[in-house]
């Protein structure tokens, strides 16, 4: 079973759509996702083989299109995208918000590898303006590892907010 995807996200639909055929021609990878996240921005997600993988990242590179891969990713992150996980008790929460969907993405493989944590959802859609919105479960000590994870691999340009709430209300819950 592949577990690599690239992730790239184009400013332009059109443009987007295009190199995504020539991507498809050239390369023997699944168009796992498309989802337009912006006003006028769209994300494709490929799954493939590593070498297939860094093979596109590397073409969308000559082309100024920034792409990243993920190479063996953990199974629960593709399907945490927009489909929240109602099955998992909550005892703390911690929401991260990102400015845009790719680092989402990217914070939940390296969250669940490095610390004892459950994806509830990754949610990213039109009307976030790119943005990624992450929402892990787990023990307090276990979130505050995430936490120190993401500061670790990201920026200050990539990370908006980083909010841990221990005992959330069920109300709240409800509403993730």
């Amino acid at each position: 079973m592949d577990s690599s995807y690239l992730l790239a996200e184009f400013r332009s639909i059109a443009l987007g759509y295009k190199e995504v055929n020539c991507i498809i021609l050239n390369y023997p990878v699944e168009l796992f996702l498309v989802k337009n996240i912006c006003p006028g921005s769209i994300l494709f997600i490929f799954k493939g083989n590593d070498h297939d993988i860094l093979g596109i990242k590397k073409y969308l590179k000559e082309k100024n299109i920034s792409a990243l891969p993920i190479l063996n990713i953990h199974e629960d992150v593709m399907s945490r995208i927009n489909s929240p996980d109602k099955s998992i008790k909550i005892s703390s929460l911690m929401i991260c918000e990102f400015k845009n969907s790719i680092s989402s993405i990217k914070a939940s493989d390296l969250c669940l590898k490095a610390s004892g944590v459950s994806i509830i959802k990754i949610h990213f859609q039109v009307g976030l303006f790119g943005k990624g919105v992450l929402i892990l479960s787990g023990l307090l000590s276990s979130l505050e590892n995430s936490k120190e994870t993401i500061l670790n691999n990201f920026s200050d340009k990539d990370i908006i907010a980083l909010e841990i709430i221990e005992n959330p209300v069920e109300e709240l819950i409800k509403c993730i």
